[in-house]
């Protein structure tokens, strides 16, 4: 600090104040400006370094503007599959709601049917035993051969109506010749002889 050496005056005069100020030293006066070098110094290469790192900055912007954009892009990609994908189960909606109609109208159609199968359904069980079930089976898997068959005997049978005919004509005629020759003497003893015969 500085020395202040006050006079004392005498009553008239104004006192007269002495201020002595400090001296640096070599040492001190060096420091100062070594520190004052250093420091600017370090403002000129920080100066210096601005612009690189206002580059760096610009380009760190970039990325970030760049890696915005990509994410925008990949959400707008995503909103599009998932537009997509609610269109996609709206048709499916669409569909099985049709479908839905369409098995409610069957379902209205056969429960009438279903109601009167029921009960013959039960009969059927109650009243077949498994070997009946099995020859009706078989019978079925014989059918087609059956119809063959059929289709060969129709032709047959039709004959029938003209051939009924004659053979009650044959008929009758048989009935009197029997009658005939029963009527002929000694025909009951030649009978006779011959079943012996027939016997031996």
């Amino acid at each position: 600090m500085a020395d202040v050496d006050r006079h004392r005056a005498p009553d008239n005069d104004l006192s007269v104040r002495t201020v002595r100020l400090p001296v640096p030293s070599l040492g001190n006066m060096l420091g100062l400006a070594r520190g004052t070098v250093l420091w600017s110094l370090d403002t000129v290469a920080f100066v210096a370094q601005l612009p690189r790192r206002i580059d760096d900055l610009f380009v760190r912007v970039d990325e970030v503007i760049a890696a915005i954009e990509r994410i925008t892009d990949q959400a707008q990609t995503v909103i599009g599959k998932v537009s997509a994908t609610t269109e996609d189960a709206q048709g499916v909606i669409v569909g099985a709601e049709s479908a839905s109609s369409k098995a409610l109208a069957m379902i209205s159609e056969l429960e009438p049917i279903t109601e009167r199968a029921i009960p013959l359904g039960r009969t059927f069980v109650d009243n077949f035993s498994e070997a009946e079930v099995q020859a009706a089976v078989k019978l079925v898997d014989q059918l087609p051969e059956l119809v063959q068959r059929m289709e060969g005997i129709m032709p047959i049978l039709a004959t029938l109506d003209t051939v009924s005919p004659e053979i009650h004509e044959l008929l009758e005629v048989t009935k009197d010749v029997r009658k005939a020759v029963i009527g002929i003497p000694g025909f009951k003893f030649f009978r006779n002889r011959g079943e012996e015969r027939l016997h031996d």
